[in-house]
């Protein structure tokens, strides 16, 4: 996107005004700081320099309370429900037992973005510079930034998307542009999983001050390494109302040919439909990485803000809304086991790898035995192994650790790599550092 057009873009906005709230006839001349601030107070109806403090209400969206209890212990059971611009009943997920008792899997939210020139510290104009400003504050949250943009259009009707990843592992991505100015962050398992430790409680400080901040998903997961918990009692317990809320049984269904054939490719059972606010899967996790003996098993609960509002303590105490989503989950609290769960995932990754290996190389590896059968062990070894260091993705470090990560983030690249990349970028920061300090 050039310069011209981006700041174009920018200036017009959804009333014809540009971001200090003038006409665009006068947006001409770059607005000051004093003059942004302004018209950032006129659009939200709060000053930028009180934004930054924890609201008074932090339900991740737009409502008006109704009726609200505290939580009296660790398995006290309430309902919250608020009313959204069109008089609807809007519905926060029950909280329930032990905090840490569940963990993060997949997470997605979305914030206004004007948030980041608050971060900035001045009004941002290009696109360019936004991008660089999410990058920024991803690092900071999670341990890893933007490295890339796609070379397709952006999801969920964005116009452009970014992403966060490495050679091996997938992090997640960033949309941008359009929805009413708004940005939305995507992180997959492996960034949930890769991102350095206590990013769910940096990223609630974050939102807590964003502007119209809101978490469109979260995975809440809970993982039985010993089989207590199986896709068959999954089906059983629906059937017996144990995932039935408000006198309404979910729909179930049972997907694999596990499940008939007992082929030991793995089973699993949905609870709910897709389209809803809430979706389980209980699934033959350590069979899905190919042992084909192992009793792990992993139930997730997916929530989408459709008809509910996803607070944003869930990224604090995940196991307090996995343990009152359903009936049957108040059964399980124990201690979330976040560690164990991505080295018992390494050790089967790995297996399977060998199995693979013996079964791509083993009849290759016989002939050369039988050609030269004065050679050792470590000779045949040596003739096998390949010229570069390279591991299979799934087993690289960073998959398990962005610590262990080689790649530069975006804004840390030198200038030359970001004049490649994004043309203007870098002409367009350095003309913005006087309007900021105007």
């Amino acid at each position: 996107m050039s310069a011209s057009k981006d700041k174009t873009k920018k200036a017009a906005g959804a009333n014809g005004q540009d971001a200090c709230g003038r006409p665009v006839a006068a947006a001409a001349r770059p607005c000051s700081y004093e003059e942004w601030a302004q018209g950032f107070e006129a659009r939200h109806g709060v000053k930028p320099n009180n934004l930054f403090q924890p609201p008074i209400s932090n339900r991740g969206g737009a409502g008006t309370e109704t009726d609200a209890s505290t939580e009296q212990g660790f398995f006290e059971r309430y309902s919250h429900f608020i009313t959204d611009g069109k008089g609807r009943l809007i519905e926060v997920p029950l909280r329930r037992g032990k905090g840490n008792s569940a963990f993060i899997d997949q997470l997605s939210f979305s914030m206004h973005e004007d948030t980041l020139s608050l971060s900035a510290g001045y009004p941002l104009v290009a696109d360019e510079e936004y991008i660089y400003q999410i990058s920024i504050e991803l690092e900071k949250i999670f341990g890893f930034g933007i490295t890339a943009q796609a070379p397709h259009s952006g999801g969920r009707f964005y116009q452009s998307c970014f992403l966060m990843a490495s050679d091996t592992a997938q992090y997640g991505r960033v949309h941008f542009g359009g929805q009413n100015n708004t940005m939305l962050i995507e992180l997959t398992g492996t960034g949930c999983n890769a991102a350095t430790s206590g990013w769910e409680m940096r990223l609630h400080g974050f939102l807590t001050k964003a502007i119209r901040p809101k978490i469109t998903r979260i995975d809440i997961t809970k993982d039985f390494f010993n089989g207590e918990y199986t896709p068959e009692q999954a089906k059983h317990d629906r059937l017996s109302g144990r995932f039935t809320n408000h006198h309404m049984m979910p729909d179930g269904e049972s997907v694999g040919s596990d499940w008939e054939s007992n082929n030991a490719k793995g089973k699993t059972y949905y609870v709910g439909s897709r389209e809803s606010s809430k979706f389980v899967r209980v699934y033959e996790k350590g069979k899905q990485l190919g042992d084909k003996s192992s009793n792990w098993v992993r139930f997730e609960i997916e929530f989408k803000a459709k008809d509910i509002v996803i607070p944003f303590e869930a990224l604090l105490v995940p196991g307090e809304f996995f343990g009152g989503a359903y009936p049957i989950c108040q059964d399980f609290q124990e201690k979330a086991r976040r560690i164990p769960a991505l080295k018992k995932s390494f050790e089967l990754t790995f297996e399977r790898g060998l199995q693979c290996a013996k079964q791509q190389v083993g009849r290759m590896l016989n002939a050369v035995v039988d050609r030269y059968p004065d050679l050792t062990d470590s000779q045949i070894l040596a003739m096998f192994k390949p010229d570069h260091n390279k591991l299979p993705k799934r087993l690289t470090p960073d998959v398990y650790a962005v610590e262990c990560s080689q790649e530069t983030w975006l804004h840390k690249r030198p200038k030359a790599q970001l004049l490649d990349e994004f043309g203007m970028f870098l002409e367009l920061r350095a003309n913005a550092e006087p309007v900021l300090s105007a």
